[in-house]
Order: structure tokens, then C-alpha cells, then sequence
């Protein structure tokens, strides 16, 4: 977050310098598909009348594949920050903080998996702030030519609630409808994490039966990125790329 203690001065309405300490919650398995996410009951300090909030939904999966499909990735969680005030300064207050697990590597031709939601929220109580994850990822027979798939699947659009939020970018890809080796895929980033688009290998890089997302792209970034979609230049089906899981971070001011 660019000039966070800048921001933290001018959120919680205070002058000089402010200290603080930061609380990360996400799953520490972030190349694992279906890693769960992680949640916590975070109580806050003594001393402690405001904090604030930074979230990334999980990135959506990229589409399994066959009889020579193509397509593009899944897109990037969206991203949300709030700052919490009003509290009473006494402690004891409790939160509960969800970030976003890994989707699964699919084998669903045509399609991958829409990534999971980040969120903050009152203990057994509202929302307080949250990041949808990115959409999924697609295949079309030759790259896109062609559908295959019998119409197309309504996957989720980016969302946020919270003081301030961006929605993830969907996934993108370029192309060469009769030659793989000039088609390849952008990887979505979620935003304000420094990795940007990734660029995967071309469509030929894998054996002659297929590639799966994951030969082609890798993992995807963490935390929010798209995850790759498989290509194949037979039968063979070969599965999509997980997106990345969430992250949640808590800032609070140091108590002296």
C-alpha cells in the first residue's frame, strides 16, 4: 500500500508518527490446489481504538482441456482496504479473518473454478470488509476458433465491500487459431502486489498429447493470481492451473 503510515496518520485521525504491527492470515501451502485458506478469531489488543484492514480474494483456476482446446486464464482476486475505528481502547473486541484457499486444478473441459472470497467481519456479526476472487478460466477447440462447449458458463464478476476496493482483471490471451506455438496466455496479477501479468510458455511447449496450465504458466502468483489453462493438440485431457489463494493483513498501532 503506497504511503501506508502516511495513511494510517490520516485514517485514525492522529498527528506525528504511528507504530504498528501487522497480523498476515493466508495458508502457508500456497502451491497446493484446494489448500483450504486459512481463518483465524483475531482479539484486540488493550489500548488498541482503531486498525485497518488490506485484502486479496483468491485467483480464479484455469480451464482443463482436450482434442485440441486453448484458451485463457483464470483472472486475479479483487482487493479491498478499510480502516476500523470506534473502538473502545479496553481490547477484547474479536474479528474473524478469512483468506481466500487455492481453487482446484480442474478437469473440466471448457471451464476452471472461480476463486474464493476474502473477508473481514464482526465475530458472529456484518461483514466488515471483503475481496471476491478472480473469475475463472476457458478453453475453446482450436485456441478460438471454435466453442465445444455448448454455450458459455456465467463465472462471477470482481467485487469488494470496504472503504476503498479494485476488482481483479479477468484473464487474457493471445493467438494463433492453426499454430500453438504462436498462442499464449497473460496470468493476471491481483492488484498492488509487484509481480504484474505473467506471460506463460506458447501453446507447443508441452509433449505432443497436451499441457497442463500448470507446464505452461507454473504457480500462479500469490497472493489473488490467475491460474493457466491447459492446451492440447489430441485427446488427451489435461487439467487446468490453481489459482492462488487470498491474504488478509491486519495493522494495529503499537501499544507502549
Amino acid at each position: 500500500m503506497a504511503g501506508l503510515r502516511a495513511l494510517f496518520e490520516y485514517g485514525a485521525g492522529v498527528g506525528g508518527t504511528v507504530n504498528y504491527d501487522i497480523l498476515n492470515v493466508y495458508n502457508t501451502n500456497t502451491t497446493t490446489a484446494e489448500n483450504g485458506g486459512s481463518c483465524c478469531l483475531w482479539t484486540v489488543p488493550e489500548g488498541v481504538s482503531w486498525f485497518a484492514v488490506e485484502i486479496w480474494g483468491g485467483g480464479g483456476g484455469g480451464s482443463g482441456a482436450c482434442c485440441c482446446m486453448g484458451g485463457w486464464p483464470g483472472g486475479a482476486g479483487s482487493y479491498s482496504r478499510k480502516f476500523i475505528t470506534g473502538l473502545s481502547g479496553d481490547g477484547g473486541e474479536s474479528y474473524t479473518i478469512c483468506a481466500a484457499g487455492t481453487t482446484n486444478c480442474s478437469t473440466c473441459k471448457c471451464w476452471g473454478c472461480a476463486g474464493y472470497p476474502s473477508f473481514v467481519s464482526i465475530n458472529g456479526g456484518a461483514v466488515q470488509a471483503c475481496a471476491s476472487g478472480g473469475v475463472c478460466g476457458g478453453a475453446c477447440c482450436w485456441f478460438m476458433i471454435g466453442d465445444g462447449c455448448g454455450g458459455r458458463q456465467n463465472c462471477q464478476c470482481g467485487s469488494w465491500c470496504g472503504g476503498m476496493g479494485i476488482c481483479g482483471s479477468a484473464g487474457a490471451a493471445k493467438g494463433n487459431t492453426f499454430c500453438s506455438s504462436q498462442s499464449w496466455q497473460i496470468m493476471p496479477s491481483a492488484p498492488f502486489t509487484p509481480t504484474g501479468g505473467r506471460v506463460t510458455k506458447n501453446g507447443c511447449s508441452g509433449s505432443a498429447s497436451g499441457c497442463a496450465g500448470c507446464d505452461y504458466g507454473g504457480y500462479a502468483a500469490f497472493p489473488g493470481g490467475g491460474g493457466a489453462t491447459a492446451g492440447t493438440h489430441n485427446n488427451t485431457l489435461a487439467c487446468g492451473a490453481a489459482g492462488a489463494g487470498g491474504l488478509v493483513m491486519i495493522y494495529y498501532p503499537v501499544v507502549s
